[in-house]
């Protein structure tokens, strides 16, 4: 299958095979950000290679033996990352990010799919230049892509740019209006819950802290934000059976600690969640069947760990999960006993190698 190679000199090398199952063997230095599940023998997880301070594009693909790295089209190894990636299945998948060096306005967003034999880049519409795209959901014959088009990057946060929306209509893609969202904001999220209802998380650059977004059926604008507290970012949200929905993030307002929210279909109601202190939620998904799930980080004794938790129909719990030094950006099932959960670990600043993990309906290994 073009673009999947197998292990190269970025491969497992320096961790030894024996210290990690053979499902979350694969390593190189960099960051994974999301991850998409289609069934046990196929899976995608997205990110970039290298150092933060010079990324550069990472598709990974699982093909139910190995992890490897897809290096085709050209453009995945470009200066770059992917932020987050989405299947419906084995013959139709998507991914979102940008290329070039976001913050300097010269990145390009970037949109590409997967036809069921090779990924490509999507070029209608254009690539639009200081854009990057932050998430991605698309079903069969409707979709969202949000993220950020920084039209002005010397400006103060506050003009600096505005969220950059596309929607998928089953054949095409076309860009969206963004007005009543504002200036000086972005969106890094997006879940639908219906045809003509889908929520979108945000925020402003000017402040550490989230907003909500909806789509009413003909405009987008802000709605009002479910999560209590000053300082608190939102970096997940994801749409579930019956049309429910939860956002999760963390509440800086203090001694960090994970937070979240959940739509019943009919209002937004902030949710218990049972995490250490020091903690956040990064992602969330849900496993067929209707389980949900959230993964982050918490601190302690110095360093990171990675978190992972479950909705219990009050509350998030958590779950076991081995590693350390580990955060967790993304999160997806192909079934109620096996999923993915990928981030990265860091052990000196601005050095980070990816990391996986894997669910097997019993345990996270």
């Amino acid at each position: 299958m073009e673009g999947e190679p197998g292990l190269g000199e970025e491969a497992a090398a320096s961790v030894p095979q024996a210290a990690r199952p053979a499902a979350t063997a694969f390593s190189t230095a960099g960051a994974l950000n999301g991850v998409a599940a289609v069934s046990k023998g196929s899976a995608w997880a997205v990110g970039y290679a290298g150092k933060d301070s010079a990324p550069r594009i990472l598709l990974l693909h699982w093909d139910g033996t190995a992890w490897s790295r897809v290096t085709r089209p050209s453009v995945l190894t470009a200066t770059g990352q992917l932020s987050a990636v989405t299947a419906v299945s084995a013959k139709d998948a998507w991914a979102v990010g940008d290329t070039g060096r976001v913050g300097t306005g010269k990145n390009h967003s970037l949109l590409l799919h997967w036809n069921g034999s090779r990924w490509s880049q999507v070029t209608s519409p254009a690539p639009v230049k200081g854009g990057n795209l932050a998430a991605i959901t698309v079903g069969a014959k409707s979709g969202w892509a949000v993220g950020f088009d920084d039209t002005n990057p010397s400006a103060p946060l506050c003009c600096q740019g505005k969220p950059l929306v596309f929607r998928w209509n089953g054949s095409i893609w076309s860009r969206i209006a963004t007005k009543k969202l504002g200036m000086g904001t972005y969106l890094n999220g997006v879940a639908s819950t219906t045809a003509n209802r889908v929520w979108a998380i945000g925020g402003s650059l000017a402040m550490i802290t989230g907003g909500l977004a909806k789509w009413n059926g003909a405009a987008w604008s802000w709605a009002k934000d479910p999560v209590r507290g000053s300082f608190r970012p939102l970096y997940g949200i994801a749409a579930g059976p019956g049309g429910i929905a939860f956002v999760v993030g963390t509440d800086n307002d203090g001694t960090p600690q994970a937070v979240s929210a959940r739509w019943s279909g009919k209002a937004w109601r902030q949710v218990t969640v049972r995490a250490p202190v020091f903690s956040g939620l990064n992602a969330i998904a849900f496993a067929p069947g209707g389980t949900a799930w959230a993964a982050g980080s918490y601190s302690s004794g110095g360093s990171s760990h990675p978190l992972v938790m479950r909705w219990k129909g009050t509350a998030w719990t958590p779950v076991a999960s081995p590693g350390a030094r580990e955060i967790l950006s993304g999160l997806a099932f192909s079934a109620w006993n096996y999923g993915w959960a990928a981030g990265d670990t860091t052990s000196t600043p601005g050095s980070s190698r990816i990391a996986i993990l894997h669910w097997n309906g019993k345990a996270w290994g």
